[in-house]
């Protein structure tokens, strides 16, 4: 599906102590908002990640359940294999200082199978003799590995930083040191294989020493603390400062303690950045257990603020650079972007955006053509409605062209409507001029059948209005064909005028009526029917006798 993305920023860091890390960090407030670590183990001898499969599929989940959109950007932490600061001189660009670094890298066992990724950055200090470097090296297949998996998985890898400056930049980044320019402080990094110290003038790197320990569980305490203690005196006592800085990137030794071991003549200051930590590092989103956050490395913090904390650093490094990011952009689409969003321009996404414009124009067509199709429907059929009554006229007056107004006679029309409806007549003197005080109709019908439906209160009333009828026409065929009791609700439904009983009329309304039905119509021998005609009059107080069931002729 085609979609621009906001370019959200995650820091995924390989922390020997923790694991795969993943935060997504609000700069500006300095609040961590999302979370996650799972275990990764990683070859400190080889100073490389064990497998780098499991690394893949590990940093799949974390991104998953952390909910990070795909397409995101990702800043890359791994431990330091090689972090130094060097002078060159200053007659060498560039191009030269590179190959100058290549050369002092070849003899390391590390890089001798191996070509080395490397990223140097010229630091201000400098003076016109010689040029200052600081520059940091890994290996460059299992970068471009590393960089391939990112992209599989569906992110946006753009730097890859190393565990000395990462932890740098998180402790400036929380006003952790004292980086005036006109201070000079000393960084000791503790780790589980090396010391490191680090001269510093403000933000600046001035020099950079590296120490082997050999510590761990199965050596008491006591004994660990003098190792590195006895490791990094002799480098402390050469390199005077304001301040020393101890953090203790390792769980077995705690900066308090070493710290208070220390000879130094300055100030020391101690950062827990291991299990021995009692608070979080930066503030964290509330969905964030506090027992989570104390996990959360200095290694990690740095590489989530990496690309915001760039306008801030004097040695921005960045293993993804043009040297392997050239090998990585051979497989990787352009990206379009527009702001703080950005669109892959990949061959799925052409094809999305295709199918998206496709649709979009079909959209437009059906919405013009809905009404236009509507339009047309109706005129069709008030056309086909006009070529009807058209058609029906011209067939009237086909049938109809020999009549004449000529030949038209009113009285012989009446002659013969009489002649022909004088049966239906009759019956209408029958019934307007013969019927029995005390009935009254429902129903009546006079055509080719004739039936009369109605009521009274008597049942002598009923015959008499039958004979009536009969006398009429002595051979018709007509009968009485139903008379019963009916209900006494029904008889306060009909409406009285002056030609009825009123007396009578309201004397009965606590009494039973009848019902009757006259006709010559073929009697309906239905048994419902039959039944729903014999109602029993509700809350009678006297039996009443049931008026005959057979017709009377």
């Amino acid at each position: 599906m085609l979609n621009f993305k906001k370019n959200i920023v995650v820091g995924v860091s390989v922390t020997p102590e923790v694991g795969l890390e993943v935060a997504q960090i609000d700069f500006a407030t300095k609040t961590v908002l999302k979370y996650g670590c799972k275990p990764l183990a990683y070859d400190n001898n080889r100073k490389d990640i064990a497998d780098l499969d499991i690394f893949k599929e590990t940093l799949q989940d974390l991104l998953f359940e952390l909910q990070i959109p795909k397409g995101s950007d990702v800043t890359l932490n791994i431990p330091s294999v090689v972090f130094k600061v060097s002078d060159y001189p200053a007659s060498l660009n560039e191009e030269q200082v590179n190959v100058a670094i290549e050369e002092d890298l070849i003899n390391l066992p590390v890089f001798q199978n191996s070509e080395p990724s490397i990223s140097a950055v010229k630091l201000p200090n400098s003076n016109i003799q010689f040029n200052k470097y600081a520059y940091t090296a890994a290996q460059k297949v299992t970068l471009v590995e590393i960089a391939m998996q990112i992209r599989e998985i569906g992110y946006n890898l753009i730097g890859i930083d190393t565990s000395v400056n990462s932890t740098l930049n998180a402790m400036m980044y929380n006003e952790r040191i004292n980086i005036a320019p006109d201070v000079s402080w000393v960084l000791l990094l503790v780790e589980s294989n090396y010391c490191r110290v680090i001269t510093m003038q403000g933000s600046c790197y001035v020099e950079s020493f590296e120490e082997r320990i050999s510590i761990g569980e199965v050596l008491g305490d006591e004994e660990n603390y003098a190792t590195v203690a006895n490791a990094v005196n002799p480098i402390l006592k050469n390199v005077p400062s304001q301040c020393l800085y101890v953090v203790s990137k390792t769980n077995i030794i705690c900066a308090k303690e070493l710290a208070n071991k220390l000879i130094y003549n300055a100030q020391i200051i101690h950062q827990e950045a291991n299990i021995f930590s009692n608070e979080a590092f930066l503030e964290t989103d509330a969905e964030i257990s506090p027992e989570q956050a104390k996990l959360i490395s200095l290694d990690v913090i740095g590489a989530a603020i990496n690309r915001d904390f760039v306008q801030f650093s004097n040695a921005p490094l960045n293993l993804f650079n043009k040297a392997l990011g050239d090998i990585y952009l051979l497989y990787q689409p352009p990206v379009l972007k527009i702001n703080n969003y950005s669109l892959v321009l990949s061959i799925e996404n052409m094809i999305a955006a295709s199918v998206a414009f496709a649709i979009l124009v079909g959209i437009i067509f059906i919405m013009i053509m809905i009404p236009i199709n509507g339009s047309i429907k109706q005129k069709e059929s008030n056309l086909t409605r006009l070529n009807k009554n058209i058609s029906d006229i011209e067939k009237f007056l086909e049938n109809n062209k020999s009549v004449s107004a000529s030949l038209f006679d009113e009285g012989d029309e009446i002659r013969i409507g009489l002649v022909h409806n004088k049966n239906i007549y009759s019956y209408y003197t029958i019934v307007g001029t013969e019927i029995p005080q005390k009935v009254w109709l429902t129903s009546l019908s006079l055509g080719k059948n004739i039936t009369i439906e109605g009521q009274a209160d008597n049942l002598e009333s009923v015959y008499s209005f039958f004979r009536n009828i009969k006398d009429y026409n002595t051979n018709s065929a007509i009968k009485l064909q139903k008379l019963g009791l009916a209900s006494s609700s029904k008889l306060s439904s009909i409406n009285s005028d002056d030609a009825f009983d009123t007396d009578s009329i309201l004397t009965s309304m606590n009494a039973d009526f009848y019902e009757f039905k006259i006709s010559d119509a073929p009697e309906v021998k239905d048994t419902e029917k039959k039944d729903k005609t014999e109602k029993k009059v509700k809350n009678k107080k006297t039996t009443q006798t049931k008026a005959p069931k057979e017709s009377i002729n």
